[in-house]
């Protein structure tokens, strides 16, 4: 490998697709990442803790073990009312929170809750992805917190299809032991072993130790358990090509997204005749398909949502999970400055005659089609700084500027876009 490589330059990808045997064998990359990275991640995670804690929720897979015992709906109320304060590094938040108790937090969809942190990875994978191709089934990320002795899962073995990239940002080391499916298949059932005995199975596992900094990668299929005795954090990313049939089963709950109608909790009682689906006509008033699935059959509908699914990912640099909006929306001037995010992408889809789909960090909007938004969205996506006025000067003439400054605050709103300070004098 070429060890002079900027880490996560094309050079260096080439060389981990090398030295992983295209994404086949596990390896550890010492020192990938930068020392302003290290800190800058690190102060990332307690930002997202500190989210999670003012959201209140853990809808986003947050599960937090202390002691071993996962905790309860009432236990987590006291970690939500202390969160990590502006300044409070991650050994003196833990300290407060856990005084003199193992703990370990698991977080998944990371990329939902930290712009900075999700732009500075997914600018580290494009060019990887580049070579390979975007995941079909999309990337997330899981933080990985604590000073747990082992994993809190025990020895397990990830969906089919999940391999993982790992970003470790210490300050503690971690050890990964790993178990070839048929060599962990044969000692728990033909040999017999307990499947949770870690003691009795460690001496037959590869065992790859990282530290601050370093990159582990793991394929697919691999049974594993993670261990550490140190306060550690690692970002890991997940990339997702999962069965066929679990891609159908995406695809059917993505139909269902766009379907989905105001929420109703009534219950309704149908006394008609089995052979009647009048029941069925409140339900159906409050769904509608989007215009370009009407009159589609089934096979035209998993095709026109495999569009659209692959659209998201890819104008979301391969992330499954949009990030939140800004709210308020923010309205923006003709005099205001803009630029398009990178490494994301705005795309576009022709969905009908005259119409069209806009895809904004894993968002879909739909559109009449015209030249001038095409050529708005081509210069966005040049990369460049753009005043507003330029741009609405590539619409129709005839059409007000409001026309295009509804759309740029959509794309604004949707972090495609990002509003830059005026230059100084």
């Amino acid at each position: 490998m070429d060890r002079h490589a900027p880490s996560f330059s094309d050079a260096w990808w080439e060389d981990f697709l090398q030295e992983s045997r295209q994404l086949s064998s596990p390896i550890v990359f010492k020192a990938a990442l930068g020392p302003s990275h290290v800190v800058a991640f690190r102060q990332a995670v307690l930002d997202i803790l500190a989210t999670l804690a003012n959201l209140r929720t853990n809808r986003y897979g947050l599960r937090i073990y202390a002691a071993g015992r996962l905790l309860g709906r009432d236990e987590m109320e006291r970690i939500y009312d202390n969160p990590p304060q502006p300044g409070e590094s991650l050994e003196d938040w833990s300290g407060r929170v856990f005084p003199d108790t193992p703990f370990g937090i698991i977080l998944n969809a990371g990329e939902k809750f930290h712009h900075e942190l999700s732009r500075d990875i997914a600018r580290m994978l494009a060019p990887l992805f580049e070579k390979i191709g975007l995941p079909r089934d999309g990337v997330q990320f899981s933080i990985f917190i604590g000073n747990y002795d082992k994993t809190p899962l025990g020895i397990h073995q990830d969906r089919r299809g999940e391999n993982v990239i790992h970003f470790h940002a210490g300050p503690g080391a971690k050890t990964m032991y790993l178990w070839d499916p048929e060599q962990y298949r044969g000692l728990t059932e033909a040999a017999g072993m307990n499947k949770r005995d870690f003691s009795a199975l460690r001496p037959h596992a590869r065992t790859f130790h990282f530290e601050t900094g370093d990159l582990f990668f793991m394929p697919e299929g691999t049974f594993h358990i993670g261990a550490q005795s140190e306060l550690s954090i690692g970002i890991t990313v997940w990339q997702y090509t999962h069965t066929n049939q679990a891609l159908a089963e995406s695809l059917h709950a993505f139909l269902l997204k766009q379907i989905a109608g105001p929420p109703d909790e009534a219950i309704v009682h149908d006394p008609s005749p089995p052979n009647q689906a009048g029941g069925l006509d409140a339900v159906l008033a409050a769904r509608h398909l989007p215009e370009e699935y009407r009159a589609s059959n089934y096979e035209q509908l998993l095709r026109k949502a495999y569009l659209d699914w692959r659209h998201c990912l890819a104008s979301n640099a391969g992330y499954r999970n949009s990030p939140f909006p800004l709210e308020p929306a923010a309205l923006l001037t003709r005099s205001d400055l803009v630029q398009a995010e990178t490494p994301y992408r705005i795309l576009t889809r022709d969905t009908m005659p005259g119409r069209m789909a806009v895809y904004v960090r894993g968002n879909k909007l739909e559109m009449n089609r015209h030249p001038g938004l095409i050529s708005l969205l081509d210069r966005l996506n040049q990369g460049e700084a753009c005043v507003v006025a330029d741009l609405l000067g590539l619409l129709d003439p005839r059409w007000p500027d409001k026309i295009g400054l509804h759309l740029l605050a959509e794309l604004l709103r949707w972090r495609g876009i990002r509003r830059l300070d005026p230059p100084s004098d």
